[in-house]
């Protein structure tokens, strides 16, 4: 009995450590259902092109290193954008987020598989999720197709190729006016005081030489040598005597030469009186005396009197030195006038240059090219327009110029004008008013300007509608575009056109403008006839 009872409690034991064991051995495998990866799409049904968001969700225990092949393959979506991995731990969790913006081009039921993902270099993948992609319908009977357009050849963009050119040759104006009048100031000046008598000179460059701050020797040797070059200069000027490079002794002795031959009738006080002044200059010059500042201004006062005593000294001229010094003097008026004039035309020129140049800056080069050589269209638009009533239902406008009237073969009023040198039109058009829907007068209207300009040779037309409103309350339908012109010279132009159908006064009036492309002033006259119209009720 004991012996079974043993055996059973060992039994038990084992029994125990088993279910321990397997415990213990539970514990990993279940902890190893990390990573745990969810897919979500916000929709499962679109149209072919329209955009899915798909989202892919990863859930791990720690942090990994998480990674996506580069070579994403979504079957038949394309990726439109792909956002950044997004991490955001909760709780005990890493919760990664990585988000894409999808389309499908391939009508039908699509799988969309999962990229690989790498979670620590072990690959993945998410579950797929299944994407009904629908078709579009296409409404291939009520509404109208046309033949797509020949290719456009569009002229490469010049505008504002001239700006840096012209800013360069403004600076380069202004910097050449700028150096002319500062040269011109100049040398008014220089020639003014050239102008001046030589004794006029002499005089105010001696009263000009101050004598107070005398105090150093080197000052006295500065001033009596100014002093002495002031009336040599003088000499050299009025009397014709070679005084600059002459020494004390040799000035003196000319001057008594020509005192003696009769040339300057001089006082010997006066000789004697700058002779002494001389041979002061000479002592602080060379022997570096200093006279003191009470005789250097009295010098400077007897240099005065030296001065006008010489003017005074000089003889009277001839009859026939006045003669020649009156020619002289009509030359040189008349090379004066000479150089006035020029300056005149110089100055004028510039002016006009400047004035040229600003304009551009401030108006543009186009617009003032316009104006000087003479835009046919800019004139239109200047010139004095006529308002005049046309047709059994009137219609009252503004255009350049009167619109005549042509013959019709129905009953319909036809009125035109045409400027050949603008390469611009107008047609006013005046019938009866039909009575039709409005749907379909407008398909109607559409369809008879397309034939109406074709008729007149137009290809590759160009049609746009909309509602206008006069500034009267007048209501119009409006048929704006272009077109392709074969003109006389076998050149293919563009133009462009407006059309304006009304129904007023019990009748329907229809206005076609037809303008060169790209023709601003034409486009201006466009705008002015639109608010021109008036219906007199």
């Amino acid at each position: 009995m004991l012996k079974n009872y043993s055996l059973i409690l060992k039994n038990v034991d084992k029994l125990r450590f088993s279910i321990i064991f397997f415990i213990c051995l539970s514990i990993p495998i279940f902890s190893q259902q990390f990573p745990i990866l969810n897919t979500i799409v916000d929709t499962t049904s679109i149209k072919i092109g329209e955009k899915i968001d798909y989202k892919i969700e990863i859930i791990i225990d720690s942090s990994s290193v998480i990674q996506f092949d580069e070579n994403q393959f979504f079957n038949s979506f394309e990726i439109i954008e792909e956002f950044k991995l997004d991490t955001l731990k909760k709780e005990a969790n890493f919760n990664f987020t990585k988000k894409y913006s999808l389309t499908c081009f391939e009508p039908g039921t699509v799988y969309l598989k999962s990229p690989k993902i790498f979670v620590d270099k072990v690959l993945y993948r998410a579950d797929s999720v299944l994407i009904n992609v629908f078709n579009v319908k296409v409404d291939t009977v009520s509404k109208k197709f046309f033949d797509i357009k020949n290719i456009t050849e569009l002229k490469e963009n010049q505008d504002g190729w001239w700006k840096k050119y012209f800013f360069g040759l403004l600076i380069i104006t202004l910097m050449f006016i700028g150096h002319k009048l500062y040269h011109k100031i100049v040398d008014s000046k220089i020639k003014e005081e050239k102008s001046k008598p030589p004794i006029e000179k002499a005089i105010t460059a001696l009263k000009l030489l101050e004598a107070k701050d005398l105090k150093e020797q080197l000052d006295f040797k500065e001033y009596y040598s100014k002093l002495t070059e002031i009336v040599k200069n003088y000499f050299e000027e009025d009397i014709s005597l070679d005084a600059l490079e002459s020494t004390t002794d040799e000035l003196i002795d000319k001057l008594e030469l020509m005192k003696d031959s009769g040339k300057l009738s001089l006082d010997t006080k006066t000789i004697q009186n700058f002779k002494s002044v001389l041979k002061t200059a000479d002592l602080v010059k060379f022997a570096k005396s200093n006279p003191g500042v009470n005789l250097a201004f009295s010098d400077k006062k007897l240099l005065e009197t030296v001065l006008l005593d010489t003017k005074k000294a000089i003889p009277a001229l001839t009859e026939e030195e006045l003669k020649k010094n009156k020619e002289y003097l009509e030359n040189l008026k008349k090379e004066k006038r000479k150089i006035i004039i020029k300056k005149f035309f110089i100055l004028t020129f510039s002016l006009t240059i400047l004035i040229f140049i600003s304009s551009i800056a401030i108006y543009g080069w186009k617009n003032v090219a316009d104006t000087l050589l003479g835009n046919p269209t800019k004139t239109l638009l200047a010139k004095t327009w006529i308002k005049s009533s046309y047709g059994a239902y009137p219609i009252t406008l503004e255009t350049p110029n009167a619109l005549k009237r042509k013959e019709s073969k129905d009953s319909s009023q036809i009125f035109e004008w045409i400027s050949t040198k603008s390469n611009m039109s107008v047609f006013l058009k005046i019938e009866p008013n039909s009575k039709t829907t409005e749907k379909e007068d407008k398909q109607s209207i559409v369809n008879e300007l397309i034939e109406q300009l074709e008729k007149n040779g137009a290809k590759n037309i160009l049609t746009k509608d909309d509602e206008l409103l006069l500034g009267n309350g007048v209501n119009a339908f409006k048929i704006f575009g272009s077109f392709d012109h074969l003109n006389k010279n076998n050149e293919v132009k563009r133009k462009e056109y407006v059309s304006l159908k009304f129904k007023e006064n019990q009748g329907e009036q229809t206005i076609l403008i037809v303008y060169e492309r790209n023709d601003f002033y034409a486009q201006e006259i466009v705008k002015k006839i639109e608010e021109s119209i008036i219906f007199e009720m």
